[in-house]
């Protein structure tokens, strides 16, 4: 009895140990219910060695048991229910194992599409021309890449709000990129001097919110010097809602109209200057690209149509993103535009 009782222990913790191993995730409850029985047998080994006049009394299935078979057969009928209950309990955690790692999977695999299908920036700047009319004039272009790097271009369209407030430096936005290449600054960076912010806020103070599509016109502040930029063009093209922040205006074309418009007052004494837009309130308006540089580029061609002796030499617009150069392409192949050149354009020198 002392062999068997070695047996029955060994075997025990084996099955614990077993158990509780990661290899055995999912099926623990059944493999720990074999390890107490063989716990409750080992117990009853050792009680029957130490007082063999014990006794125990049964039946099972029609058979009278006597003696320590009585009490194992006892111990052994109750393990076997308990394993049918957990053995249900070890397939319900399976399959909550598998939905789990299935769900897992399925994430990573949207991660990774998220990844690749979203819209990344163009490091390259590159400038595409395009005919409008029988002369063979470049009066439509798209130039790709950071608008920091564009120094040969006379005015700047800057996609503003109603309510005429610039963005705060570090947003990622066209606002807040021109009023911090617009102001003055220290030899660490800093703003000491919010030259075109300051600006507009003095031309509309007491004048806001503006109507949509609405051109203000401002000096650009030390962009003049670093990017040849003569003036910014504010154009109120999206309408802030508290709590939902901005959205996109519905009179796109009229942005356009007023901007160029604007353009046509300044420099009287050039004979011709170009002009940039971007895609107003594709940023934080939330729009869509491709519908908006439909809208804006067609608005631009009508109006370049319509004004044979307009001043504006070429007017542009800017694809920061691959996204927003595929929409700007496709909607100049809509109107029925044909390239006449492409480009590259040196980079600007950092600001130090």
């Amino acid at each position: 009895m002392t062999v068997a009782w070695i047996i029955f222990l060994a075997l025990t913790v084996a099955c614990l140990v077993f158990g509780l191993s990661r290899r055995m995730t999912g099926r623990r409850h059944a493999l720990l219910t074999f390890a107490w029985l063989c716990a409750a047998i080992t117990t009853t080994i050792v009680i029957f060695s130490l007082f063999p006049g014990s006794e125990a009394s049964g039946s099972a299935l029609g058979f009278s048991l006597g003696g320590a078979a009585a009490f194992v057969v006892a111990i052994l009928l109750v393990a076997v229910r308990v394993q049918r209950k957990l053995s249900e309990q070890d397939a319900a955690e399976l399959k909550l194992k598998k939905t789990d790692d299935r769900i897992t999977e399925l994430t990573q695999q949207l991660d990774r599409l998220r990844q690749h299908f979203s819209p990344h920036a163009l490091e390259s700047m590159r400038v595409h021309y395009y005919h409008l009319d029988r002369k063979n004039r470049d009066r439509i272009g798209i130039v790709t890449g950071d608008l920091r790097n564009v120094d040969f271009i006379d005015i700047w369209v800057n996609s503003e709000n109603v309510d005429m407030q610039m963005s705060r430096f570090y947003e990622k936005s066209v606002s807040g990129l021109i009023r911090y290449e617009g102001a003055k600054h220290d030899h660490a960076g800093r703003v000491t001097h919010d030259l075109i912010a300051d600006e507009l806020a003095r031309v509309v103070y007491g004048k806001t919110p503006v109507i949509a599509g609405t051109a203000i016109a401002t000096p650009s502040g030390e962009l003049l010097t670093r990017n040849h930029v003569r003036h910014v063009i504010h154009s109120a093209a999206a309408q802030g809602e508290p709590g939902f922040g901005y959205r996109q205006v519905q009179s796109l074309e009229r942005c356009v109209r007023e901007a160029l418009r604007l353009a046509e007052q300044l420099d009287q004494d050039r004979d011709s200057y170009s002009i940039i837009f971007p895609l107003l309130g594709a940023g934080e308006g939330g729009a869509e690209p491709s519908t908006t540089a439909r809208t804006l580029i067609g608005a631009a061609v009508d109006y370049l149509n319509a004004s044979p002796t307009s001043r504006v030499s070429t007017v542009f617009f800017l694809a920061y993103t691959d996204w927003e150069l595929t929409a700007c392409q496709d909607a100049v192949s809509s109107i029925g535009l044909s390239q006449s050149r492409e480009k590259s354009a040196p980079i600007v020198e950092a600001r130090r």
